[in-house]
């Protein structure tokens, strides 16, 4: 008999718990169904703000805008005014300058000048009879002077000075720079007539280890002299 109603007891108790377990499921879905949550699977990230593409740090610069007035895009030095003629003739928004710099410098060591080429000479042949190297200067700014020695260097033209000096000849040193001519192509700004995205890709496309693109105040190339 214990046996018989223990059992009872047990069944009782399964079927009150089985109860209760519905009961409790039957809320859960009540309070989804409450919360708008049927349905609508929501992420945390998106909880939490839109999260950024992992492409778009490898997205292309939007172009730059065109130059304001007063601003130049400057592709050079050029060596040579046919290659940027060349480059004007497909893009006519492009201007030419040129410029004019110093490449270098010699050093002359020489006597004179003295007042005529036939001065000029017995001095050279004098030297000469001294084995003394030498030539008379026929033009420039040393003209009808001679010359004892031209140099690139100005410590060996002075070392060469002295050594004259130890034979009585007073030579004096001249630096004459050595001009050159490089060239510039330009792109002003504040034009209205010109592309300027087809013109900076352009000149982009030349500019190498020796050509330099750069962006500069119009006013710094004022003193280039503007070519036809």
């Amino acid at each position: 008999m214990r046996w018989f109603l223990l059992l009872l007891i047990l069944l009782n108790g399964v079927v009150y718990l089985a109860g209760k377990s519905e009961q409790g499921f039957d809320a859960l879905v009540d309070r989804a169904d409450a919360g708008g949550l049927s349905g609508n699977i929501q992420l945390l990230s998106e909880r939490n703000g839109p999260v950024a593409n992992s492409d778009e740090g490898a997205s292309v610069a939007a172009p730059e805008v065109a130059l304001k007035s007063g601003q130049c895009l400057i592709l050079g030095p050029f060596l040579q005014v046919s290659s940027i003629k060349d480059e004007q003739k497909k893009n006519p928004g492009l201007l030419a300058y040129s410029e004019e710099y110093e490449r270098g410098a010699d050093y002359w060591v020489y006597l004179g000048p003295y007042p005529s080429f036939n001065a000029a000479s017995k001095v050279s042949a004098e030297l000469e009879a001294k084995q003394i190297d030498n030539f008379v200067i026929r033009k420039g700014e040393l003209k009808d002077a001679v010359s004892l020695g031209v140099f690139t260097d100005a410590e060996r033209a002075a070392t060469h000075a002295k050594g004259l000096l130890k034979k009585h000849y007073t030579a004096e040193i001249r630096r004459i720079a050595k001009n050159a001519t490089r060239y510039w192509l330009v792109l002003a700004g504040g034009r209205s007539d010109v592309d300027y995205g087809q013109a900076e890709a352009s000149m982009a496309a030349m500019a190498d280890n020796n050509k330099k693109l750069r962006k500069k105040s119009c006013n710094l190339i004022a003193s280039y002299k503007q070519l036809d």
